[in-house]
C-alpha cells in the first residue's frame, strides 16, 4: 500500500505519486489522507503568488484536485476525464465503486444544471452558476440579465452545497469541462445532449452534504438514540478493528453507530439506510452487527 499523507497540489502530482505503489507489476492499493483544513492552507499560500495566467491555472488545479478528494463518482473516471480520456464505466476497484454512496434519479437536477450553463452562454464558472440556479439576488446577476433567465432560480430548493456536488458530478462524468483559458468557464460536452434531452437515465450520489439532514442529525446527537447499544456497537468496533489491525472508524463511524442505535436495522436492506453503511461495508461487517442488535432487541445479551 501507498499511502499520501497530504493532498498534492494537483492531480498530475497525485497520478505520480500513486503509480508508484504498482511499479513491480503486482496489484497495489493506494491511500490518500485528505483534510479540508490542507486545501485551505494551499489555497492560502496559493493568493500570496502573483496574480496571473499561471496562478489561475495552478488554482484550476488545485479545485480539480480537491473535488477528486471528494468526489463521489468512480475515481478512475475522474482521472480519466480529468486527462481528456472520456470513459463512461467505472473501474470497479476504487472506494467509490466498492462501496459505493446511497444513489438517487439526478436526471432533473442535471438538466436543471446543464440548462443553467448553457443559457449562461457556457461562460461563467461554478460558484456563478449555482448563484443563477439558486436565484440569489445579486447586483453582478442582474447586470448581466441573468435574472430575467427561464432558469433563474428553478434550484432554490436545494443548497448551494447541493449544486456545487452535482455540477462536480457532472464534470467527473464527462458532461461538464472546465475552460482554464475562460477562469475555468464550465462548457457542455456532446455527451450532454442526450441528458439535456431527457432521453437517458442518470443516476447520481445524494451530496454528503445532505445525506444526513440537519434535522436527523441533531436529533441522532441530540439524545434520541439507545446509548446502551451505540456502547454495545463501539465495543464490537474496537474488537474488529483490532482483529484486522485498521484503524476503528474504518470499519464504522460514530455517526454511523449512532444512527444504528437509533433505526436499530435488523435486515440487509435496513442496515443499508444507515447512513455510511455501502455494500462492500455490509458484507465485511454487517452480519456480526445486525447479530449484536438483533441479540439486544430481544435481551439476549443481557
Amino acid at each position: 500500500m501507498w499511502c499520501i499523507s497530504i493532498i498534492p497540489r494537483n492531480i498530475e502530482s497525485y497520478y505520480q505519486e500513486t503509480g508508484r505503489a504498482g511499479r513491480d507489476g503486482l496489484p497495489a492499493e493506494a491511500m490518500l489522507f485528505y483534510d479540508p483544513a490542507d486545501m485551505a492552507w494551499l489555497r492560502r499560500c496559493l493568493e500570496e503568488k502573483p496574480a496571473g495566467p499561471l496562478q489561475d491555472i495552478e488554482r484550476h488545479k488545485l479545485n480539480a484536485m480537491g473535488a477528486f478528494a471528494e468526489a463521489q463518482t468512480c475515481r478512475r473516471l475522474v482521472l480519466l476525464n480529468y486527462f481528456g480520456e472520456g470513459r463512461q464505466e467505472p473501474c470497479g476497484n476504487c472506494d467509490i465503486c466498492l462501496d459505493p454512496p446511497k444513489q438517487y434519479d439526478g436526471l432533473m437536477d442535471a438538466r436543471k444544471a446543464l440548462s443553467t450553463i448553457y443559457r449562461v452562454n457556457q461562460r461563467f464558472g461554478m460558484g456563478y452558476v449555482v448563484e443563477v440556479l439558486r436565484g440569489a439576488n445579486n447586483q453582478r446577476i442582474r447586470d448581466m440579465g441573468h435574472d430575467k433567465l427561464p432558469v433563474y432560480g428553478i434550484g432554490r430548493e436545494q443548497s448551494h452545497e447541493h449544486w456545487v456536488s452535482v455540477i462536480r458530478q457532472l464534470i467527473h462524468l464527462g458532461l461538464v469541462t472546465q475552460n482554464i483559458a475562460q477562469h475555468s468557464a464550465l462548457q457542455l460536452t456532446e455527451a450532454a445532449r442526450p441528458v439535456l434531452r431527457g432521453d437517458v437515465t442518470l443516476q447520481l450520489a445524494v451530496p454528503r452534504i445532505v445525506a444526513l439532514k440537519p434535522k436527523a442529525m441533531q436529533k441522532s446527537f441530540g439524545g434520541n438514540y439507545d446509548r446502551k447499544l451505540f456502547a454495545k456497537l463501539r465495543k464490537l468496533r474496537k474488537a474488529i478493528a483490532d482483529e484486522e489491525n485498521i484503524p476503528p472508524y474504518v470499519v464504522f463511524n460514530d455517526a454511523t453507530l449512532i444512527e444504528m442505535a437509533e433505526q436499530t436495522p435488523l435486515t440487509a436492506g435496513e442496515m443499508l439506510s444507515v447512513n455510511g453503511v455501502g455494500t462492500r461495508k455490509l458484507e465485511r461487517f454487517g452480519k456480526e452487527f445486525m447479530a449484536l442488535i438483533r441479540a439486544h432487541v430481544d435481551g439476549d445479551d443481557e
